[in-house]
């Protein structure tokens, strides 16, 4: 673990790959900005307890590295199956804060580019988005292909799919895209699908 964290070289992030764990940071089964061989090694042995603890019987896949991402704006993209309407696209600025800040913009899909950007408009804090305080504009383009993608997908997959979650999607700042930091996708049937 800490040989592949070196080989990445920078600060990095674990998480414990589980399908019966699905909040990694609920269960404590993730671990942030970890910088030396000791922080990867202790931190290693505490999301593997943690989540031992919190879903006892879970399978647990491994523990994943990964590099942490560059700064920018936190983004939460899902996709909820409503009964009627079918796949809905969400989008909300605070990553994993967005449903507690209540600013999320919903839409059916497929939906084209100008689709997307309507949607970050109807948000409450679009303008965080923009070049503000010295801070630079957001890669808004980035963030509309990925939810013109994701909303492709949803739509081509949606008799499989109960719920999909990319939080948070960090959009750095304008011409430099977006990382997609965690992904779930629940398929129809699954026992925690039936939430969707």
């Amino acid at each position: 673990m800490a040989s592949a964290a070196e080989t990445i070289g920078g600060r990095v992030a674990l998480k414990v790959q589980s399908p019966d764990i699905v909040h990694k940071t609920e269960a404590g089964a993730l671990a942030l900005n970890l910088a030396t061989r000791e922080e990867v090694r202790t931190a290693y042995h505490r999301v593997l307890d943690n989540a031992a603890r919190s879903v006892p019987d879970a399978r647990i896949a491994g523990v994943l590295v990964q590099p942490m991402a560059p700064p920018g704006r936190e983004i939460l993209l899902g996709v909820k199956c409503d009964p009627t309407f079918g796949p809905l696209l969400m989008v909300g600025l605070g990553g994993v804060s967005a449903e507690a800040l209540n600013d999320v913009v919903l839409r059916p899909v497929p939906l084209a580019e100008r689709d997307a950007r309507a949607m970050l408009r109807r948000l409450k804090g679009a303008r965080l988005l923009d070049a503000h305080r010295g801070t630079p504009a957001a890669d808004v383009a980035a963030l509309v292909d990925i939810m013109v993608r994701l909303a492709g997908f949803a739509s081509d997959h949606a008799a499989a799919i109960a719920e999909i979650d990319l939080n948070p999607v960090i959009v750095h700042p304008d011409g430099a895209g977006a990382t997609v930091v965690d992904a779930l996708i629940l398929l129809q049937g699954h026992p925690l699908g039936a939430r969707a």
